[in-house]
């Protein structure tokens, strides 16, 4: 947390050098994502109202993804924006102790145990109780 020019960026990066020269077998994953950059239903998928059919959005498919590889290496996802209420209220569930994205298709993505988000932002001035 803190403003433009702070190191928050170097901060996770010299986090995944360290952990790639601890374990070097094991390298970090790491995949930043910019939730603002898209709509609400481009972020977390979207039923289409003409096909009726599922479509993933960024968040969701990165999460399956890195909850497919197998292996525990550590993941890091990295959320670089200050927090919207119309993209934070849907990581609840990932927050609390479920960890788990809910869809609105109903399918529920699990945030691993080797698995981190981790929020890149300027203040917790939009931040509910609840996030």
């Amino acid at each position: 947390m803190g403003p433009a020019g702070a190191g928050k960026s170097q901060c996770w990066r010299t986090l995944k050098e360290a952990r790639d020269l601890q374990d070097p077998e094991m390298p970090t994953k790491v995949v930043d994502l910019n939730p603002k950059s898209v709509k609400t239903e481009e972020l977390y998928g979207y039923i289409s109202l003409t096909t009726r059919e599922w479509r993933d959005g960024l968040l969701s498919n990165i999460m399956r993804t890195l909850s497919g590889i197998p292996g525990e290496k550590p993941k890091l996802i990295m959320l670089n924006e200050d927090l919207d209420a119309n993209w934070i209220k849907s990581m609840n569930s990932v927050m609390d102790d479920n960890r788990m994205l809910t869809l609105a298709s109903n399918e529920r993505i699990p945030l691993l145990p080797h698995m981190r988000m981790i929020f890149e932002i300027r203040d917790l001035k939009h931040a509910t109780p609840a996030t």
